[in-house]
């Protein structure tokens, strides 16, 4: 092949190194801003912040394995028969199932946190019903892969009918649980601005466009990984060892987004002719709250003075325009 696997692991683990690093950097953001700018009595309460501690630990040793591999093959295994390509065929190694082993586990963190948000935006269950069965089976498909690693035949590569099957499938499910729940966020949130947009006068829009452009970044990704896997190129690698960090990125860059003010209810912050980062008027940061049985109303809502949470705000008509409005406590919080 043109581009042998031995190439493909060295530009993987170059690819790999520099998203770790930006991961990394905006790690150490995302922990600043859920320790210190949530308004949380005790912050290390929140799921949120142990997500993010799980999957960078999951990134890290998965770097860790990927160079623990590049060292073997080239350095103890070179002269070898069949040098570093032939290693890295062994599929049954223990740090290729090793390293597989946290790739799935961070593909299926990924999706788990894609479908709860969901599930926050919505606040009903049946919405998430068809994901949740995606991501059942994708959580299968990884495991189907696990094993077949173990018992595939000697230097057997990766492109084998005995793996396809289950490589496709993860592959599939895992992008189709990404774009549905993506659909989904963005959707229920136009909905939510169509409703309040002509009494309220603030705009979601920036946050669709953020979840669409987080949702976009991993499935186009994704779209490019099965593709390549399909044509049996082994520059597949690249991105199989890419998504890992690229997990990570786009899950702490959204919450980094909203907790600094960058994308809020009034749009997008810039910054002025002097260079000071400026908003279209008052931040007003937005979080998703947790559902509650009652999650229609709004008037019963407590709010913290400055926050607005993405509850399942409307249910009202886009007539209101026309009926008296009520003073909730959203409306209040948005007018000042």
């Amino acid at each position: 092949m043109p581009f042998p696997a031995d190439e493909a692991k060295i530009v993987s683990i170059f690819i790999q190194t520099l998203l770790y690093g930006a991961y990394t950097v905006v790690y150490i953001l995302t922990m600043w801003v859920l320790l210190t700018r949530r308004r949380k009595s005790n912050p290390w309460r929140d799921p949120m912040l142990w997500i993010s501690i799980v999957m960078f630990v999951v990134a890290t040793m998965h770097i860790g394995v990927n160079y623990t591999r590049i060292i073997m093959a080239f350095i103890i295994y070179r002269n070898e028969p069949g040098g570093p390509a032939a290693f890295f065929n062994e599929l049954s190694n223990f740090t290729q199932i090793f390293g597989s082993t946290l790739y799935i586990a961070q593909t299926v963190i990924g999706d788990s946190v894609v479908l709860f948000r969901c599930y926050l935006v919505w606040g009903t269950a049946w919405v998430i019903v068809v994901p949740f069965v995606l991501l059942l089976g994708s959580t299968a498909s990884g495991i189907g892969i696990l094993y077949s690693f173990a018992r595939v035949v000697p230097q057997a590569d990766i492109f084998v009918n005995e793996l396809q099957h289950w490589i496709t499938a993860f592959f599939a499910l895992t992008l189709a649980t990404n774009i549905i729940c993506t659909s989904l966020v963005a959707v229920r949130i136009w909905w939510i601005n169509r409703s309040i947009m002509t009494f309220l006068g603030h705009s979601y829009y920036p946050i669709i466009f953020l979840v669409l452009e987080s949702g976009a970044v991993y499935s186009a990704t994704l779209t490019a990984l099965l593709i390549l896997y399909k044509a049996g190129s082994w520059f597949q690698y690249v991105l199989l060892d890419a998504i890992s960090p690229i997990v990570g990125l786009v899950f702490s860059m959204i919450i980094i987004r909203i907790g600094l003010g960058i994308t809020t209810a009034r749009g997008s912050s810039g910054s002025d002719t002097s260079g000071h980062l400026t908003t279209a008027g008052p931040r007003i940061p937005i979080s998703f709250a947790q559902p509650t049985r009652n999650a229609s109303t709004l008037d019963d809502t407590v709010y913290s003075p400055n926050e607005l949470q993405l509850r399942d705000l409307p249910t009202r008509s886009p007539d209101l325009k026309d009926e008296q409005k009520p003073a909730s406590p959203v409306a209040r919080v948005l007018d000042e």
